[in-house]
């Protein structure tokens, strides 16, 4: 292990590992929004915190947004004192060790693969429900096309480097946020704001439950911010941008939540909202509704572009985690093999075009898209969870151990912890024993357990 170690160590010292400093501090920004998804998000899907809270959807998104803070301010915190390409698997592993790393870190590469699954699927279901709603008439096997190509798409775009990614990622980001704020005010000219969506007017009994459980999944919704903590040595003076980046990308997206939220809110009707979570894509009906085809249009191509931004997004989050875990010994060494050229984990980024375009492909043959979207949905939720609560633990740890640890740290991360736990429970408390959910949660299982069992057999076998 610590041969393999070495190797890539050496490689990177003479030039062949990934590319040092290439990237500014707005394309780190673009990195943590684009993996948001503004658009995907204000559109479509933001409906699972308005199916509990209705016309109090923009309240439940200031109240994710204030917890996201908190744990973009953590995440910044350790950025300080550790930049690597890693980023939640490094923060981790100088913490808490290798072993309860590899564990955490396997958790959030296979959050990441369903994410980008769950990508391919709004790309497949929603972008041709745009269409329809313009006219167009599609066969129903359509959304699998259209699902595979945001994948080619998407993993190519990663490939060909850091930089080219990041400038895709930043002109998607300007787009989708430009857009967004222009449709929002569109429907403000046309329907005021209504201060009351930020108070318990609209949110059905029992209020404080029904609340709960919709920030919790409007937590979800931003998910992505973090994976600017992998660029950590592709940025420019990454001890800055990374720490000044992630919190402000965070506060970008939401923003844009807060704003879209609340104008889709009244847009729809406050006391209509009971019903806006039964449509895949509201926020297509109601570009229709207030700016007419051409809105629509435009609304349509802006998503397909934020499906494929976040999947580049997160593939070159999830193959730097790989690159910097097959660096350490803990994952195969060809997985961290980079491209003498694009100076990208090409090897990483290929298995993750495999893993995920089979797995789109034999759920889908298996199962319908709402069976997908559970199965997904549930390993994205707990993948993440498991993560995040172990990177808080490791903060505490290495802040200490720099001599920076306060009362306020500790504070920080009690209360962060206390809302991952609720946002656990909340999810197992809304989550029905069925079929999906439980191959949600055997993927999750699976693929650490078959990672551990690999490490073990490979830790073996050097011996």
């Amino acid at each position: 292990m610590d041969e393999t170690k070495g190797k890539k160590e050496e490689q990177t010292e003479q030039g062949e590992g990934l590319a040092k400093g290439v990237a500014r501090y707005r394309e780190v920004l673009a990195q943590g929004i684009a993996s948001a998804t503004p658009a995907a998000a204000t559109i479509g899907t933001l409906t699972g915190a308005a199916a509990f809270v209705y016309g109090g959807l923009p309240l439940a998104v200031l109240i994710a947004l204030v917890a996201i803070l908190l744990d973009a301010t953590r995440i910044s915190i350790i950025s300080r004192y550790i930049q690597s390409a890693g980023g939640i698997y490094t923060f981790i592993e100088r913490g808490l060790g290798k072993k309860v790393a590899f564990i955490a870190s396997m958790s959030y590469i296979v959050y990441i693969f369903a994410v980008i699954i769950f990508v391919y699927l709004i790309m497949g279901l929603m972008v041709p429900t745009g269409l329809q709603e313009l006219g167009l008439s599609l066969p129903d096997w359509i959304w699998i096309p259209f699902g595979l190509a945001n994948a080619a798409i998407a993993v190519f775009i990663s490939y060909m480097g850091i930089r080219p990614s990041l400038k895709f990622t930043l002109t998607m980001s300007l787009a989708e946020i430009t857009v967004l704020i222009a449709t929002s005010l569109l429907i403000f000219s046309k329907v005021p704001p209504d201060p009351q969506t930020f108070t318990l007017a609209y949110v059905p009994q029992p209020q404080i439950l029904n609340l709960g459980l919709g920030v919790s999944f409007g937590i979800l919704a931003f998910t992505g911010y973090e994976t600017v903590s992998v660029l950590g040595e592709e940025a420019q003076d990454p001890k800055n941008t990374i720490t000044k980046g992630v919190f402000t990308a965070a506060l970008i997206v939401g923003i844009v939540y807060l704003i879209g939220s609340e104008a889709f809110t009244v847009g729809w009707g406050v006391n209509n909202m009971s019903s806006y979570f039964n449509y895949l894509a509201p926020g297509l009906i109601e570009a229709y509704n207030f700016g007419g085809p051409i809105l629509a249009i435009i609304l349509t191509a802006l998503l397909i572009n934020s499906n494929i931004a976040c999947a580049c997004g997160f593939t070159n989050a999830v193959t730097r985690v790989m690159y910097a875990m097959s660096r350490d010994g803990l994952l195969p060494s060809r997985i961290g093999d980079i491209h003498k050229r694009r100076r990208t984990p090409h090897i990483a980024a290929l298995f993750t075009f495999i893993f995920t375009a089979v797995y789109f492909v034999i759920m889908s043959l298996i199962f319908t898209p709402a069976n997908i979207f559970i199965a997904t949905g549930v390993t994205t939720t707990f993948g993440f969870l498991i993560a995040i609560f172990t990177v808080n633990i490791s903060m505490l740890i290495v802040v200490k151990r720099n001599n920076a640890l306060t009362i306020g740290n500790i504070l920080l991360v009690a209360i962060i912890e206390t809302i991952i736990g609720f946002v656990f429970y909340s999810q197992i408390i809304t989550s029905a024993i069925n079929i999906p959910v439980l191959i949600g949660v055997l993927t999750l299982v699976l693929w650490v357990v078959g990672g551990a069992i690999y490490l073990a057999i490979a830790r073996q076998l050097k011996r």
